[in-house]
């Protein structure tokens, strides 16, 4: 018996559109699909398991792996120590080989690069807010950034929101249960074929 190849769903858009909350209850939803592991060098936080949240090596490692191919993308995170996050090329492979669905909540352009190396498993889906308004009061609201942060991440969404254009679908997230009904809809016609 041969194995359905499996698929990918590629998710991205601003930060503080609201992807996590959706990824959340689609999850809940489809409990076949698997949120894919990204490799880092950022150090591991105390609660965080590897191979479960990350795949956690060194700078030297992760440098290796670029200049392998071993990373369908890759990216630095701008903060003081500039860590480096990735998508490995045989964890996808593996897991679209297994037949399985996979999630991964990524960058804009990493989302890009994902689609460009698997345009026939993958769909992606761009998720925006109603507003930079919207956005801005989002950012203030979880009270995780600086004032500085949010400014480089307001400045950052008018980038992203132009990028969004070439993602396949694109679910404006004003309403919090009807973005989530959006995005099942685009699961049960592209992957789940219902």
């Amino acid at each position: 018996m041969t194995i359905q190849r499996g698929n990918l769903i590629i998710v991205a858009g601003p930060s503080g559109a609201g992807k996590g909350t959706i990824e959340n209850a689609v999850m809940e939803a489809y409990p076949d699909i698997e949120f894919s592991v990204s490799v880092t060098t950022r150090p591991r936080r105390e609660y965080e398991v590897e191979g479960k949240h990350y795949f956690f090596i060194s700078k030297d490692e992760f440098l290796q792996k670029i200049r392998n191919d071993e990373l369908v993308e890759w990216q630095e995170v701008y903060s003081k120590n500039g860590h480096l996050y990735g998508t490995l090329r045989s964890y996808i492979d593996d897991a679209l080989n297994e037949g399985k669905r996979l999630l991964l909540d990524i960058d804009i352009k990493g989302g890009i690069k994902v689609k460009q190396a698997y345009p026939d498993e993958s769909i992606s889906i761009f998720i925006e807010p109603p507003s930079r308004e919207a956005l801005e009061q989002r950012l203030l609201a979880r009270g995780t950034d600086s004032k500085e942060q949010i400014q480089i991440r307001l400045e950052r969404a008018s980038e992203e929101l132009d990028l969004g254009q070439l993602f396949d679908y694109k679910i404006v997230n004003s309403d919090l249960e009807d973005a989530v009904q959006n995005f099942k809809k685009l699961l049960n016609e592209n992957i789940y074929h219902q």
